[in-house]
């Protein structure tokens, strides 16, 4: 069984590492409930993004508008999808190896020794390197609460735009215009 596994191991990650898109791996529709109107197919990879409405945009859809961002990586590096995940792990995985290949062979040191050592050294480093991902994410206010907070105070926002009337509205832009000058 697990050698006829092999070829469709080989061709998922093939197909991972040289795929057309994210798109892929995702859903292809999202429900969204707005206040205006009960359920719709909302398509995060489609160009009619712009059918919603800005005054009836809720916390699921900016959640899924904000799906639709692309990452400037190529989706077998991008650690955001399963792809990139894949890829990155066997890199990981890979380079203690060749480090240790090339200790070993090439300074001749000790086999016993270098595989402890990389494999210390190697822990220390991925381990430091992560929490500072972290610490970037806190610095930057990239973190999950920061996200949903912006997005409900967003909900909020255009709710009450939402029920306000357009001379309201006409008020507050002419107010928001005379500010900026």
């Amino acid at each position: 069984m697990a050698r006829s596994m092999f070829p469709l191991c080989v061709c998922a990650i093939a197909t991972i590492i040289f795929g057309h898109d994210a798109a892929a791996f995702a859903p292809a529709t999202i429900n969204v409930r707005s206040a205006t109107s009960s359920a719709r197919q909302f398509s995060p990879f489609t160009a009619n993004n712009a059918s919603l409405e800005s005054g009836s945009r809720t916390k699921s859809s900016s959640s899924a508008l904000r799906m639709s961002e692309k990452s400037n990586l190529p989706v077998f590096l991008d650690p955001g999808t399963k792809g990139g995940a894949i890829v990155l792990s066997l890199i990981l995985f890979v380079i203690p190896i060749i480090i240790y290949q090339v200790v070993t062979g090439v300074f001749g040191v000790d086999e016993i020794e270098a595989g402890r050592d990389i494999g210390v050294g190697f822990s220390v480093i991925t381990m430091l390197l992560w929490g500072s991902t972290y610490i970037f994410r806190v610095a930057t206010k990239d973190m999950t609460y920061a996200k949903q907070l912006k997005d409900y105070e967003d909900a909020v926002i255009a709710k009450r735009l939402e029920e306000l009337d357009e001379d309201e509205v006409q008020a507050l832009v002419e107010d928001i215009e005379r500010e900026q000058f």
